[in-house]
């Protein structure tokens, strides 16, 4: 009994690296798609495109799913084997990418972690060696009491539910360059004149004390939300990471700094195909209030553009790539801010006319941190709640 329960401390720890990749994958399925493609496009099968986003949902659901089992120690056998095929198989991925050096990334953890080959393959060692401490021989792994297979069941639907919000909505928590707080610049040798200098700090408070904290160092959920205090930079503001934009419009002429001037609604269609008559009427009506309630709507498009009668002056070209990095919802919207991206809808759930007039008096800084604080709050509930589900069950 001593040696099985010394067994599981490796076992646990590949779970725990397990389960946290597959829920990044699984925060951003579409995300994982493109991580696919790039291999498909590595290993010469482009033509395996199209199946790409599924490939990469399969191996989310699995690498998750091996991970949820291997900390509950259901079916502890079968798991051990799966683990370590899985595991074997990512080390030599892994060793190869090393080998071509190509120049991409491992994906292990999606957009949140980016690994050099090297350490994406140390890591896999890594795991691949105590997934020999922990199973060899595969016989004497012990068994799971009955209520841990009904806590991977409720964790397993669970999964389920975290890549239908994704796939709906957006992904809770975004990883991507075009996360909410980034600032675009205009890819044209305008030196970046559309930046002030200015840095926003955020006043919180807690139980009569008060600090200042910036947006990508928040304090949790039990401060509470006081003030913005905007700044001046003891540096010139190229230093602060920024992103470019870049869209043409017909006549193949940049048109980047639409982006970063004033309060902008962007729509993004990465796929036309996928735009049918309800969404294109959908976006035409989100395009009409956001200019009623001051917003300049940008509808970007890659390839031809979709059937949207009246809005033709409004479409401009960006690359594909581009745009799913920009929303990872098709036709989905980003409203930026004099150069600052402050939030995003998923396609399902662009804004009207009354949200918008709404928006439009608010500070875009505060809808920023509420925006960003909520989609925190979310990511760390569900993770609370699997840690509860695994613990307590």
């Amino acid at each position: 009994m001593k040696r099985i329960r010394i067994r599981r401390i490796p076992a646990v720890l590949i779970g725990l690296v397990l389960l946290a990749g597959g829920l990044l994958k699984l925060n951003d399925p579409v995300g994982a798609g493109l991580v696919v493609a790039e291999y498909l496009k590595w290993m010469h099968l482009g033509f395996l495109r199209g199946l790409a986003e599924g490939i990469g949902v399969v191996f989310a659901l699995l690498e998750a799913g091996t991970g949820a089992a291997l900390l509950t120690g259901v079916w502890r056998k079968a798991v051990s084997i799966i683990a370590t095929a899985l595991l074997g198989f990512f080390t030599l991925l892994t060793l190869a990418l090393l080998i071509s050096n190509p120049d991409m990334d491992c994906g292990c953890f999606g957009e949140a972690v980016h690994l050099t080959h090297l350490q994406s393959f140390l890591k896999n060692v890594i795991l691949l060696a105590l997934a020999a401490a922990a199973f060899i021989p595969y016989r004497n792994l012990g068994e799971a009491p009955p209520r841990k297979y009904v806590s991977f069941g409720i964790i397993a639907a669970s999964l389920l539910v975290a890549l239908l919000w994704s796939y709906l909505r957006l992904p809770s928590v975004d990883f991507t360059e075009f996360a909410p707080n980034a600032e675009l610049a205009a890819s044209q040798d305008n030196d970046y004149q559309q930046f002030d200098g200015y840095k926003a700090y955020y006043v919180y408070e807690k139980n009569g004390q008060t600090g200042s904290f910036t947006l990508d160092r928040l304090p949790d959920s039990t401060w509470t939300f006081v003030r913005v205090d905007t700044l001046l930079r003891n540096e010139f503001p190229m230093e602060e990471p920024v992103v470019a934009l870049p869209f043409t419009d017909e006549a193949g002429a940049y048109q980047d700094e639409l982006a970063v001037l004033g309060r902008v609604l962007v729509i993004s269609v990465y796929n036309p195909s996928g735009i049918g008559g309800r969404k294109a009427a959908r976006i035409r009506e989100t395009v009409e209030a956001a200019e009623a309630n001051g917003f300049t709507p940008l509808v970007l498009v890659a390839g031809a553009a979709p059937d949207i009668a009246g809005l033709e002056d409004k479409v401009y070209r960006a690359d594909y790539k581009t745009l799913l990095t920009l929303n990872r919802s098709n036709g989905g919207a980003v409203w930026i801010d004099d150069g600052s991206i402050i939030r995003k809808w998923p396609a399902c759930n662009l804004p009207d006319g009354k949200e918008l007039g709404r928006l439009a008096q608010r500070d875009p800084l505060e809808m920023t941190v509420k925006y960003l604080t909520r989609g925190r709050i979310r990511a760390q509930g569900y993770c609370l709640y699997l840690l509860a589900l695994l613990i307590f069950i």
